[in-house]
């Protein structure tokens, strides 16, 4: 009876396999994108979530470039121009991230010097990271909006009305911490990667060429190595919390974040992959909904199968507050904060996660929103001020009182010749840190290898989610031979150790041939052009930020085919492939370690064979970001060692 049942399901399958033609293209699922619906949904168990969140937060390292993490400067900043100010100094910062990157910025303290107290008070502190407010830590809104935050009520005083975000920070220095607001990528004095590249691309102009010294970001070698404006933003963001928990008065357990709107995403992200911040609250950014629409807030892999609720959910069980407004985060009461409040009451920490709606008011930081975050900031940190805490006024400092250059302390090389090199000195990093070299210990090797896994894994794990659409997407053949060889651009799956097939019930034949197409490409579309999103800045993140690569939708179909043939526990399978189903080999027996037992590799290419550095173009179907990070296919092959057998053609 059992045999027969699976005679059916082969007949079944392979019946509807063959109606490929026939299949109304809108029965395949969509592209998702920044405005798709992003749910979250809470694991049973503490124990499921610890599961999933080791799962999603290695995913989010990988997408921004910190797996392996790349090796930073000395965190010793250059602070220079102390200014006393009614209740609080402030001071320039200019401090080196990655080699030959600054990061630049205000650092705010209590006028009290508490490192030259005779007995040194070390104080809490906050990072702030601003948002898409022009010119950032230099904002200056226009008369008209001052007026307007004034009449409204959002804003108390002019200056405060005039520069938000220098209001936050000397309030909380006059609470007693230590602040210190930086520069995203081409705002006020981080001008080494220009606003327009860093925020703007596509908008003015196409992409440089890379040249012998290097490549530019966005390019198809940056992406291969999971190089981007969003993963230098968060080293900056990192090598800032090291800063300030090197300094003699600061509590290097008593740090937090926060920030709004794109300031916001940098908020969650920075603790959702560094433990030791002590809390984060991104203002007008976590929803279900829009989730960050610039090049900075979007990274190749990064919300795949995960979105800004799940993310931020992975600063729990520490504390995580936010603030909604009239935009995409007013459906938060209702739509993601629930699921924060169970998820947080699952790890036994039900009064950690706090929201302050605030749907009466556009997009802002405003007053009503940073007494709030002072309040927050007060309970958090035992400062036992009053609430709520209130601001009183302050003197404002302009763009030419804050700037960090001057003739002792001179800009740092900019342009694109910098930032070609940056990304082949990163690339450089990575590949002493993953690349082949039998001379080193072998705890070195062991290292390499746990890497290696780790991110191939998790980047070949996406073949699971668009499973389910193997009827339309390939064409599943038994054959009359387990010998015979592999098609063309094709697969040959057959029964480990046979020659001929089974003289029994046809479900248990020893061959099928194999031929994939992508689950998500529509009837008439171009096989040479990945389908991509519809967004005026052609960056790779926009797509592949929210979909796995057509590549690996394509393995989705051969891990469905597998499943199919072989269920977990029956006879492993040997796999004969040709060049163009490599990857797709090798990616599935990581995947199916049981089920695969071997690949047999016919081909004419040498063991240097890498498709991935041969990629031009994002829409390539064979494109694959973060491919290059883990050294290519020799990379993923290493993975495999004697289970796969080199045919020469």
């Amino acid at each position: 009876m059992r045999c027969r049942s699976l005679f059916l399901v082969l007949v079944l399958l392979t019946c509807a396999l063959a109606e490929v033609h026939g299949q109304d293209a809108a029965d395949r699922p969509a592209l998702r994108d920044l405005d798709s619906h992003f749910p979250f949904t809470v694991p049973e168990t503490a124990e499921q979530w610890q599961a999933r969140a080791e799962v999603v937060r290695l995913q989010t390292r990988i997408a921004l470039g910190l797996h392996p993490m790349p090796q930073l400067a000395d965190p010793a900043p250059t602070i220079h121009g102390r200014r006393e100010l009614d209740g609080y100094t402030i001071e320039k910062v200019i401090l080196e991230s990655s080699p030959g990157l600054f990061v630049t910025g205000s650092l705010y303290r209590p006028l009290e010097d508490a490192a030259a107290a005779p007995q040194p008070q070390r104080r809490p502190a906050v990072l702030y990271a601003h948002g898409h407010w022009d010119q950032g830590r230099f904002y200056e809104a226009s008369g008209g909006e001052v007026r307007r935050l004034l009449a409204t009520g959002a804003e108390r005083f002019e200056n405060a009305a005039i520069n938000h975000m220098q209001a936050a920070c000397v309030q909380l220095a006059r609470m007693g911490c230590v602040v210190f607001q930086y520069d995203m990528l081409g705002y006020a004095d981080s001008q080494q990667i220009s606003f327009g590249r860093a925020h703007r691309y596509g908008l003015e102009g196409p992409n440089p060429p890379a040249t012998a010294e290097g490549w530019p970001l966005y390019s198809t070698i940056a992406e291969g190595y999971g190089q981007s404006v969003m993963g230098l933003q968060t080293l900056n963001t990192l090598q800032s919390f090291a800063m300030l928990r090197s300094l003699p008065d600061v509590d290097p357990e008593r740090i937090v974040i926060t920030g709004a709107s794109g300031g916001g995403t940098q908020s969650f992200i920075a603790s959702a992959v560094e433990p030791r911040l002590a809390g984060s609250m991104p203002a007008v950014m976590v929803s279900t909904g829009m989730q960050g629409g610039c090049t900075c807030e979007n990274a190749c892999g990064l919300r795949i199968d995960t979105g800004n609720i799940e993310l931020a959910a992975l600063t729990a069980p520490r504390p995580l507050a936010m603030t909604t407004a009239d935009d995409w985060t007013r459906t938060m009461p209702q739509d993601g904060f629930p699921e924060l409040v169970r998820l947080y009451q699952r790890v036994g920490a039900p009064k950690a996660v706090e929201l302050f709606p605030g749907a009466h008011f556009p997009h802002n930081y405003n007053h009503v929103a940073r007494v709030a975050l002072y309040g927050w900031v007060n309970r958090l940190f035992g400062l036992e001020h009053n609430e709520p805490i209130l601001e009183r006024d302050f003197e404002l400092l302009r763009a030419a009182e804050l700037t960090v250059w001057n003739e002792d302390h001179p800009q740092p090389p900019s342009g694109i010749e910098f930032e070609r090199a940056l990304c082949a000195r990163w690339a450089e990093q990575i590949n002493a840190a993953l690349g082949p070299d039998p001379a080193e210990p072998q705890e070195r090797l062991e290292e390499q290898q746990r890497l290696l896994r780790e991110g191939w894994t998790s980047l070949t794990r996406w073949g699971e989610l668009t499973r389910g659409h193997l009827v339309n997407s390939g064409e599943l053949t038994q054959l009359a031979a387990s010998g015979q060889a592999a098609p063309r651009g094709g697969m040959i799956l057959r029964r480990a150790g046979a020659a001929e097939p089974s003289k029994h019930t046809a479900s248990a034949a020893a061959a099928w041939s194999l031929t994939v197409r992508d689950p998500l490409a529509k009837q008439g579309d171009s096989q040479d052009q990945a389908p991509l999103v519809a967004n005026p800045r052609p960056a790779a993140a926009y797509t592949y930020g929210y979909n796995p690569p057509p590549l690996v939708r394509r393995l989705s179909v051969v891990l469905e085919a597998i499943d199919q043939i072989a269920p977990a526990g029956g006879q492993p399978l040997e796999l004969v492939v040709d060049d163009e189903y490599i990857f797709l080999a090798a990616a599935a027996a990581l995947q199916r370690p049981a089920t695969v037992a071997s690949i047999r590799w016919v081909t004419a290419k040498d063991a240097a064979y890498d498709p991935f550095t041969e990629i031009e173009s994002i829409r390539d179907p064979q494109f694959l970001p973060n491919a290059l990070r883990y050294q290519g296919l020799p990379g993923l092959l290493t993975l495999l060692g004697e289970r796969v057998v080199r045919v020469e053609k």
